[in-house]
């Protein structure tokens, strides 16, 4: 199964959009006279190189690290834990991402507090449900078309 991030393919589209623009615009330009060309490539040359270091600066903050898949017993299906740590940038969560459709497809069927869920606590009932339990405040736990999830707490369960 492929786990495809679709935020990560939409930014790189869009840095590709932006290059090949930028490109196309110094490239149109060419055969004008120095006084036209040469600012509009300077100008241009200056904000690609503005936006790759911003990307650069953007890629190497703090982020999300993925836990290992938890297939369903069939193995069509998997879920895999998403946490999100900005270090201190913008706040720190976790989501449980299920995957489908050979991991083309993915939605969040769990949203909590950082730290909330770990991967011993997300099991398959059969290839149609799926239990997780968390620990702290959940702030979305919902059910998709193809698997219903269900969520409880491990503090009641404890006592």
């Amino acid at each position: 199964m492929i786990f495809i991030e679709w935020w990560v393919v939409e930014r790189l589209c869009l840095l590709l959009l932006i290059v090949a623009t930028a490109s196309v615009s110094i490239w149109s330009v060419r055969k004008k006279r120095w006084f036209v060309r040469f600012p509009i490539q300077l100008l241009l040359g200056l904000s690609l190189f503005a936006l790759l270091v911003s990307i650069t600066l953007v890629s190497t903050l703090p982020g999300n690290t993925y836990s290992e898949p938890i297939y369903s017993p069939n193995r069509k299906m998997a879920a895999r834990i998403v946490e999100y740590n900005a270090s201190g940038l913008g706040g720190a969560d976790d989501t449980v991402k299920l995957f489908t459709a050979h991991g083309f497809s993915s939605d969040v069927v769990f949203f909590g507090e950082f730290k909330s869920v770990k991967a011993q606590n997300i099991r398959w009932k059969s290839d149609s449900e799926l239990e997780i339990s968390y620990e702290g405040t959940p702030y979305q736990c919902t059910s998709t078309r193809r698997v219903k999830v269900l969520c409880f707490d491990t503090q009641q369960n404890g006592q």
